[in-house]
């Protein structure tokens, strides 16, 4: 109960058990019974301590001093000895968390005072009762556990020291603690060797790599025996701020104090060495460090390591020359050799060569000849051949891991789901989900968890929602993060649920979910991506009231974007105003998506006072903001207000890109100003901006607007490469990109220039360069070809019918523009006796 509840409501779960603590306390006292353990329910301070550390209630803990520590703490073995003593470190904990000092001091006192007696106590004759029977070991492990009181407050204190700045004082504290002989089996039971851990880690997140090497330094002197984590940690700081001779020297040093110190350096540590600190030529330095660890017994870790560096180096060959070594050496745990060898094989992309040595060691295993592959080795393959689509060997795999047992049926399976999941094929996954079930097996939560990210990563969310169904059916209980990753999937799906949110929301709060900032930024995205305003509106209104979530900058601007999306420009504006009546700084986002609704409804003006808005509450436009200004321009048709906006944005140096520049040219094309729009082609070279082919199509569009066809087709002519009969864009500034050709609107374009001359042989040249370019008329080339013939006088009825007529044996798709088109030409009676022939007279009456 005590876990459940932690997950969800840690404070209220503290505060109800610390009644519940008061109750059973005042029961002892009623039956004057001084042994806590002598009391119907078994209470274990670990778990009463685990509740008060999440919480953080520091007035729990000094209640906890009080009737607990000094009154009750008499344990009647070693184990429960043990827990009070990690209670009491916790607690002296949260006291200085909560700056507490006199309340430490207290307790200092009363823990020596009460030490001291016990020590009297125990150095005498036997405790009466049943349940003061010591044992044997109780004595001594009584003033060990005393002495990690003092020892584990006094940790906490170089722990304060350093998050205060105090690092001197904190480094000082520390050697006085190790010179007053802290050895290596005692300081695990004070756990210096974690809290330094934590030490070294804030220093090297704030970058500080040579101050880590040299608290890990002071430990490796005193022989606290080091994790291997906190060594690579260190060793790969130091190579990442510098690569220098000096610096491989120094990593290296610290290796080499670990391993005097009885440290245990894992296979990490390893590698980092091999990989970044001996050069690849120094066959010396390789061979003197493996024999070192094979006279420790770290040759395992040594092996792999080494073989895992050559994973950066493509020297696949090498890693299989090391485990022949290895070999020859004597290793005793050779499978995480092969293994290593496996993964370098795969990452340097010989995955066949990495199934020849998975078939190897199955062939040396049935020999007895060498280790059986286990679950790593079948997985490594399974993530590997599922990323090529090598389903087959998939296959193979999973049936021979089930063959063998290796773990049980469900581990395995949970095991292949997941890394089919994490390799991209969530189709497999799911039958061997299905798989499992049919046998009646429960898989991991991971392995579900991990299905349903693939499913959500892929959009697809009616899969998501079901695997998470499943999961509830199967008595499982997702975290937050499984249900963020559905809500996640209707934001990506094309499925077009806008109700899908909102069921997964609902469901969180139903079993007590806490839905975080992600989960509401996420749910509203989705309903904004399919214009549910009052769905985004409903899931923010739902989530809020909670009173769990504060709102963040995204989830406003998710929310904003449903109202612009919508069309309600009203909308965005107030939810933007209850946003900083929030508290809730905008950011260039907010602003901008509101400046899009204005530009979307041609409000031009309102779009003005929102950059001036925008500019007054300190927040720079960036170029998607100008963007819309120039957009909100276009959709007047005002080139020189959109111009000025897009100078000033050059003007205060922020450079545009191409859908920028195309937002400009093509308020020039619909203007058919087409000087304007070559000047603004040109003015992209200067800006060192690579125009795109719809930046060539709105010039084109231009020229045919301003009834220029000789240019247009110039300009079609430039990205086909060939001569052109009119010089367009000779400025050596244009310059068309190699890579960019013509689309079928760049033909159809140009084409229209004619037709509207009725130029239908100019037409009809183009239309043929379009197919010999390997592209087929579609309805909007029909359309301006049938145009053509409609204009030129006489009509091209012939050539009209014809043209018509092997469009449609070709399977071309029919729309109402070519007909009017072909109505236009024909004339009705002969158009409706056309249409006849093919089918199509209902396609006309629509």
């Amino acid at each position: 109960f005590i876990q459940l509840s932690l997950r969800r409501r840690p404070r209220c779960t503290a505060v109800a058990l610390h009644h519940c603590f008061i109750q059973l306390h005042l029961t002892l006292v009623r039956s004057q019974t001084t042994h806590i353990h002598s009391a119907p329910m078994a209470f274990t301070p670990g778990a009463f301590t685990q509740v008060v550390a999440i919480a953080g209630l520091a007035s729990v803990a000094l209640w906890a001093v009080d009737e607990f520590v000094f009154e009750l703490a008499d344990a009647s073995n070693e184990r429960n000895l043990l827990e009070w003593g990690t209670f009491g470190a916790f607690l002296i904990g949260l006291l200085f968390m909560s700056k507490r000092t006199q309340h430490m001091s207290s307790l200092k006192g009363k823990l020596s005072r009460k030490s001291a007696a016990q020590s009297g106590e125990r150095s005498g004759q036997k405790r009466t009762g049943a349940n003061r029977q010591p044992t044997p070991r109780l004595e001594k492990s009584s003033m060990d556990e005393s002495s990690s009181f003092f020892k584990s407050a006094e940790v906490y204190e170089i722990v304060r020291a350093c998050q205060s700045g105090d690092l001197s004082g904190a480094r000082e504290m520390l050697r006085d603690l190790l010179r007053r002989g802290v050895s290596p089996e005692r300081s695990a039971g004070i756990d210096v060797a974690s809290a330094a851990h934590s030490i070294i880690e804030a220093r090297l997140a704030a970058g500080h790599a040579v101050e880590a090497s040299g608290w890990m330094h002071d430990l490796l002197t005193a022989g606290v025996p080091v994790a291997g984590r906190s060594v690579h940690a260190v060793m790969d700081a130091l190579l990442s701020e510098d690569a220098g001779e000096a610096t491989r020297r120094q990593a290296e040093g610290i290796l080499v104090a670990a391993v005097s110190a009885a440290a245990t350096p894992d296979a990490s540590c390893f590698h980092c060495l091999f990989e970044r600190c001996l050069p690849p030529s120094d066959a010396l330095g390789v061979e003197v460090w493996l024999q070192r660890a094979v006279d420790r017994g770290d040759a395992v870790e040594a092996f792999v390591g080494l073989i895992r560096s050559k994973s950066q180096t493509q020297a696949y060959q090498q890693a299989e020359t090391w485990l022949s070594r290895a070999v020859q050496a004597g290793v005793s745990n050779l499978l995480s050799v092969h293994n290593a060898v496996i993964q370098v094989c795969i990452r340097t992309g010989n995955v066949d060569r990495a199934k020849h040595w998975l078939e190897t060691m199955e062939r040396q295993a049935e020999e007895g000849g060498g280790p059986a592959p286990n679950s790593l080795s079948y997985s490594l393959l399974v993530a590997a051949c599922a990323e090529r689509g090598d389903a087959s060997y998939v296959d193979r795999c999973v049936a021979a891991m089930l063959r063998a047992g290796r773990g049980s049926q469900s581990a395995s399976y949970s095991a292949v789901v997941k890394m089919l999941a994490r390799a991209g094929d969530p189709g497999a996954a799911r039958r061997y989900l299905d798989e499992a079930q049919g046998r009646g097996l429960v898989l991991e939560l991971e392995a579900l968890s991990a299905l349903v990210a693939a499913a959500a990563k892929a959009g697809t969310a009616s899969v998501a929602e079901g695997l998470l169904g499943r999961m509830l059916r199967q008595g499982l209980e997702p975290d937050a993060a499984t249900y963020n990753a559905v809500v996640l999937a209707h934001a990506r799906s094309q499925e077009g649920d806008s109700r899908g949110p909102g069921r997964v929301l609902q469901l969180m709060l139903d079993r007590q979910i806490e839905p975080t900032v992600a989960t509401l930024a996420a749910a509203v995205h989705a309903c904004a991506r399919v214009g549910d305003r009052e769905g985004a509106e409903a899931i923010f209104q739902r989530v809020v009231d909670t009173g769990k979530v504060s709102p963040d900058a995204v989830c406003y601007n998710a929310l904003i974007n449903a109202y612009v999306k919508a069309g309600d420009v009203a909308g965005a504006e107030r939810r933007l105003d209850a946003m900083i009546a929030e508290g809730v700084e905008p950011s260039v986002v907010s602003y901008t998506t509101v400046l899009h609704a204005y530009a979307r409804s041609g409000l031009v003006e309102a779009a003005e006072r929102g950059m001036k808005r925008m500019r007054a509450g300190g927040v720079a436009p960036n170029v998607v903001s100008y963007s819309a200004l120039v957009q909100a321009c276009v959709k007047l048709g005002d080139i020189p207000r959109a111009e000025r906006w897009f100078q000033e944005m050059r003007s205060v140096g922020l450079k545009a890109n191409a859908v920028c520049y195309g937002t400009l040219l093509d308020v020039c094309a619909k203007a058919g100003d087409w000087t304007r729009a070559e000047r603004w082609l040109a003015a992209m070279e200067e800006d060192d901006v690579t125009p795109t082919v719809v930046c060539f199509n709105n010039v084109i569009n231009a020229c045919t607007k301003a009834s220029q066809p000789l240019r247009a087709e110039a300009w079609l002519r430039r990205l086909l490469k060939q001569p052109t009969a009119v010089p367009v864009g000779e400025d050596p500034k244009i310059i068309v990109p190699p890579e960019i050709t013509p689309t079928r609107q760049s033909f159809t374009t140009a084409a229209q220039a004619y037709a509207t001359t009725g130029s239908c042989g100019d037409v009809e040249r183009i239309f043929a360069d379009m197919q010999e370019f390997g592209m087929a008329l579609d309805e909007f080339s029909l359309t301006v070809l049938l145009s053509a013939y409609s204009r030129v006088r006489p009509r091209r009825r012939d050539r009209a019918r014809y043209v018509f007529e092997e469009y449609v044996k070709g399977g071309g798709k029919i729309t109402q523009p070519p007909l009017r088109a072909l109505r236009s030409c024909l004339g009705v009676q002969q158009c409706t006796a056309l249409l006849a022939d093919f089918g199509l007279q209902q396609v006309l009456d629509r």
